[in-house]
């Protein structure tokens, strides 16, 4: 059986020090590491720079043989001990523990120069030496980290073991008379170096495997905290690959009416509006290229109920447990373009609302002004007078219409549109008419659409124009609806007169018709608060046919489950 020498247990001892060098620094650029890595790594160093200077032994100079290996692995030891108190969160270690080198160096050179003595030279050494090893072991045991207490026990065992050995040397070189040299004929060097490649190797990778510990029970503090914070945003939290969700948040799937566990493996897509989806997959497919994608500020939700939300988006790269993905950060903004549609609303009725106060009262009152000059005059002729009289009063029922409109329309869009049942709105509309033999027919009783607060006026004008002007020959009004591509379409229609061609481009325009010119201009502008468009699109003589598109999301049949936004 081979049994190496000393030079040769010291060659391995250094060729394994700069292995382990080697490995932690390739450690510390690739990965992330703690205070005192460093100085452990350099302390590998200097180790191996001491076991290279035994290899020489005696034959080495003077200084060096006396003192160079010794120093330097004392060296290292301090070094280790100053890592592992940094590692620990402890302070540096004091200048005074590196500056007893001086005197162990000057007590070194006397029991080589003056009283050569081996064994008083390693008494020396295991001095420095020994009480850094336990001092580490006690560095090590004392933290309250419960995921790596077996590592640091371990760890703690493996310096107290080598400081064992380092004393039982120094006894042994005590008590027991004989040539203890490294040259000389003690076949105890060979298992105290032996088992110091053992030391070298298990503190070295416990060391290691502290550091990556820590790593990842830091990695695991920070998921916990973070997917606590993604839990308990008010925002929507999406992880994703691009297509596929990976996680959502409690409030996310609160929004979609689903369960986190459902809605993970589903397209992002489905849950967005096709503009929307169409967006940003083009935002997306730029990330993958490697391009710098184009801004997306904005997308639209679609919920199953097809209510639309609002939202900004915030979308970044980020690897989800290795595997690369993408967070995305949503929040909800509709209250918020309800306001702003709100202001913009407001600000538009309120430049009407001074132009109609400002032209057609001070119109009226400019006539008024000249009928009661002129009844003045006609005071003597009775009859006169009171034709005067007469247009005066219609002045003034006129004003009366158009200060009733002006308090309408500032009320119109000052508060957040609502679902209103169709049928029960043409009903509360008619019950304030002058309806007659006239029937009016609804198609269906489950139609709700979500408009302005008033929205039953639009009925009320329809209806009213139609008794108004639909003739005596009238003797219904329907009200009927489908749904196309474009949305829902309810026709309001009758078997009257109809409207003649020259009128229909002026029909919904400000002051247009034999008495205020406010009752369709009133109920356009209050179905463009939510998107409804109006036409009219019937043949005159065959009766007039008022049609609103209702956009998607903006209905509902109350006979299907729905979940209201």
């Amino acid at each position: 059986m081979w049994t190496p020498d000393l030079a040769t247990l010291f060659v391995i001892l250094f060729l394994i020090n700069v292995l382990l060098t080697l490995m932690l620094f390739t450690f510390w650029m690739t990965q992330k590491t703690y205070d005192g890595f460093r100085i452990w790594m350099l302390s590998l160093l200097v180790t191996s720079c001491g076991y290279f200077l035994y290899v020489f032994g005696e034959s080495a100079p003077v200084l060096i043989s006396a003192a160079g290996g010794n120093l330097l692995l004392a060296l290292s030891v301090m070094m280790r001990l100053d890592s592992t108190g940094k590692f620990f969160r402890l302070p540096a270690l004091p200048r005074v523990v590196y500056s007893t080198l001086v005197p162990a160096t000057l007590l070194l050179l006397f029991f080589k120069l003056s009283v050569d003595s081996v064994v008083i030279r390693g008494v020396i050494i295991g001095l420095v030496i020994v009480p850094c090893f336990v001092a580490t072991a006690l560095i090590a045991i004392q933290p309250k980290e419960p995921e790596t207490r077996l590592l640091r026990y371990g760890f703690a065992a493996a310096l107290l073991v080598t400081a064992l050995f380092w004393t039982t040397m120094v006894i042994i070189g005590l008590v027991t008379p004989g040539d203890h040299s490294l040259s000389g004929p003690d076949p105890i060097n060979q298992i105290f170096f032996t088992i110091l490649i053992l030391m070298d190797i298990v503190l070295t990778g416990s060391f290691l495997m502290l550091n990556m510990a820590r790593t990842q029970a830091e990695l695991q503090e920070s998921e916990v905290r973070y997917r606590n914070l993604a839990d308990n945003l008010p925002d929507y939290i999406v992880i994703h690959d691009g297509e596929l969700i990976r996680y959502v948040n409690p409030e996310a799937a609160r929004l979609l009416g689903l369960s986190s566990e459902t809605l993970i493996g589903k397209s992002i897509y489905s849950f967005l509006t096709p503009a929307s989806a169409k967006a940003s997959r083009t935002f997306i497919m730029a990330f993958h290229s490697g391009k710098s994608p184009a801004h997306l500020n904005e997308i639209d939700i679609q919920l199953p109920d097809k209510t639309i939300r609002h939202c900004l988006i915030k979308t970044v790269q980020i690897e989800d447990k290795g595997i690369p993905g993408y967070l995305s950060v949503v929040t909800d903004i509709t209250g918020r373009k309800v306001a702003e549609n709100a202001l913009f609303r407001v600000n538009k009725k309120l430049t009407i609302l001074s132009s109609i106060t400002r032209h057609d009262i001070k119109n009226q009152l400019m006539a008024l002004s000249t009928y009661l000059e002129l009844s003045k005059e006609e005071v003597d002729q009775i009859p006169t007078a009171s034709e005067y009289l007469k247009t005066e009063m219609k002045i003034v029922q006129t004003m009366g219409h158009q200060i009733d409109f002006t308090k309408v329309y500032e009320d119109m869009g000052t508060t957040a549109p609502v679902w209103q049942n169709i049928h029960a709105c043409v009903m509360r509309a008619t019950a304030a008419l002058p309806i007659n033999d006239v029937r009016v027919d609804v198609d269906r009783t489950d139609l709700e659409i979500y408009a302005d607060s008033l929205f039953e006026k639009v009925f009320f004008n329809l209806i009213d124009n139609a008794l108004k002007y639909g003739g005596v020959a009238m003797t219904t009004i329907r009200i009927t609806s489908h749904e196309t591509g474009e949305g829902l379409v309810i026709a309001c229609e009758d078997n009257g007169n109809g409207i003649a061609n020259e009128d229909k481009a002026r029909l919904f325009e400000q002051g247009f018709g034999k008495h205020t010119g406010l009752g369709l201009f009133l109920s356009r502008e209050i179905l463009s608060i939510t998107g409804i468009m109006i036409t009219e699109n019937g043949v005159p003589g065959n009766g007039a046919r008022f049609e609103m598109v209702v956009p998607k999301g903006a209905y509902r049949f109350t006979a299907d489950t729905l979940i209201v936004a």
